[in-house]
């Protein structure tokens, strides 16, 4: 293993080292380990080949649990995401949208950068600004948040893909918020392309 895939490594486990030591007053914990780990996998990318053509576009369900860290307001989630495959740079853009059952409900867009580790794993950070109606869920301090973390996925040969997936949601105190006590997201996710849904096939 080089150099920058030890420190990428080494990144993740900082980031799962404070989410299993995660008091639930300290949001920003998750998000420091978060950034931490985001930015040796953006330092390995720098020295890693991306593809230079537009990938696939997908379609990605989520199913599993709300404030599964903190438990102090759970609940089982659903998302959807449209993940562009065009490339910003290494980046690519992605929309998405969610719900609890206790009717909590956001929608957010943002950007993703994929990490190949092989042939069929990959490990993708992403961040996006987040429009949050809490229904009768957590209170999260504000309508507008941020949402980072990561997806670990498998990619099959069919180029559908299946992961877990791990986000931290919050205010940040961007806008002086007195209350910031975030939720994190845990689910298994299933990734189809486009073309498939559509019945292109070739």
């Amino acid at each position: 293993m080089s150099f920058r895939r030890f420190a990428a490594l080494c990144g993740l486990i900082a980031c799962f080292g404070a989410v299993a030591g995660a008091r639930p007053a300290h949001a920003d914990d998750v998000v420091n380990a978060i950034a931490i780990a985001s930015g040796a996998l953006l330092l390995e990318s720098l020295f890693v080949d991306t593809p230079t053509q537009n990938e696939q576009d997908f379609v990605s369900l989520e199913g599993g649990r709300y404030d599964a860290v903190r438990q102090e307001k759970q609940a089982t989630e659903f998302g959807v995401e449209y993940r562009s495959g065009y490339f910003l740079w290494k980046f690519k853009p992605f929309v998405g949208a969610g719900l609890t059952t206790q009717e909590a409900l956001y929608g957010y867009a943002g950007i993703r950068l994929d990490t190949y580790w092989g042939k069929h794993f990959i490990v993708t950070p992403s961040f996006a600004v987040v429009a949050y109606n809490r229904g009768d869920g957590k209170n999260l301090g504000s309508p507008i948040l941020g949402r980072s973390g990561f997806d670990f996925q498998y990619r099959f040969d069919d180029d559908m893909r299946i992961g877990v997936a791990f986000h931290h949601m919050s205010n940040g105190k961007v806008f002086d918020q007195r209350i910031n006590p975030g939720t994190e997201l845990v689910g298994l996710t299933f990734s189809v392309p486009v073309k498939v849904l559509l019945g292109e096939t070739h």
